[in-house]
């Protein structure tokens, strides 16, 4: 991973950055499976997918981390994957955000923008808290046992977990898995 993404990742706890970049070695090796326009900035989105959490503004990490990375000249593409990874837009809904804060990172007209976002939702999904490999169903396990029911996170995994199970069975399947 390079410098800039690093400095960029320095202001997240130890734990959330080895989650984070882990993440993103997790896309990069797989990357020759991601559609050739997609994939140098799938890559950096899967890297820097969390960032929103060392730079909140909103308080909404996927948009607080997509704002951030407009600001400072990524894509438009690494933007709305960073934006609508892993089921954000459920996540908003529980927390009473706006749909209209995802308005700026819509990207409809971008051919394989699903696949590409496949991928983040993928590698997150497989990814434990600390950079560990898990399944999916480990990683929902976790985050059942971390956020007790009935609080945001729990009643957005709650509601996402078909949406996340099928994003990840996809890529499984593009995978050969």
């Amino acid at each position: 991973m390079d410098a800039a993404l690093m400095e960029l990742l320095a202001p997240l706890t130890d734990s959330r950055r080895a989650h984070t970049i882990a993440v993103g070695r997790k896309v990069a090796s797989i990357a020759g499976a991601i559609p050739g326009h997609l994939r140098d900035e799938t890559v950096t989105a899967a890297c820097l997918h969390d960032v929103g959490y060392g730079y909140p503004v909103l308080g909404f990490h996927p948009i607080d981390g997509a704002q951030l990375l407009a600001a400072r000249g990524y894509s438009r593409i690494a933007c709305h994957l960073v934006a609508f990874h892993s089921a954000s837009r459920i996540e908003a809904e529980v927390r009473g955000i706006s749909p209209d804060v995802f308005d700026p990172f819509v990207l409809e007209e971008i051919s394989g923008i699903d696949v590409a976002s496949d991928f983040v939702w993928w590698a997150d999904m497989s990814t434990g808290p600390t950079g560990d490999p898990v399944t999916i169903d480990q990683r929902l396990a976790d985050i059942r046992v971390r956020y007790p029911d009935g609080s945001i996170v729990r009643t957005a995994i709650d509601r996402a977990e078909p949406l996340l199970r099928a994003a990840v069975q996809r890529v499984s399947a593009l995978l050969g898995e």
